[in-house]
């Protein structure tokens, strides 16, 4: 595995700052920018957004659930991503400790 912390190629800082862009029947836009230049650093579209401590109505509005859609299948959905966030989240600190790299 490889873990890195998001750089300015501009001035190097690590200090970033994500842009959320949500329109409906798109995907979510993360720009990152940075927070010392304000250069562009790096621009994502995802596919499956979960923004953690905010809860299955945050989820499923990123996500637009539709009325017929089964609330079962979305809460489990929810559960196996927020499960996935934390412990890829707690994988990836350690990686950056064992490199020595502060975040």
């Amino acid at each position: 595995m490889q873990v890195n912390r998001q750089t300015c190629q501009r001035c190097k800082s690590i200090n970033v700052r994500n842009i959320l862009r949500r329109e409906p029947n798109r995907p979510t836009v993360v720009y990152v920018r940075c927070a010392n230049c304000l250069e562009l650093v790096a621009y994502y579209e995802l596919s499956n957004y979960y923004h953690h401590g905010k809860g299955i109505e945050s989820y499923l509005r990123a996500h637009g659930m539709h009325a017929n859609d089964s609330g079962r299948r979305w809460l489990a959905d929810f559960k196996r991503i927020q499960d996935n966030a934390v412990a890829g989240y707690e994988e990836v600190l350690e990686q950056l400790t064992e490199q020595n790299k502060n975040v």
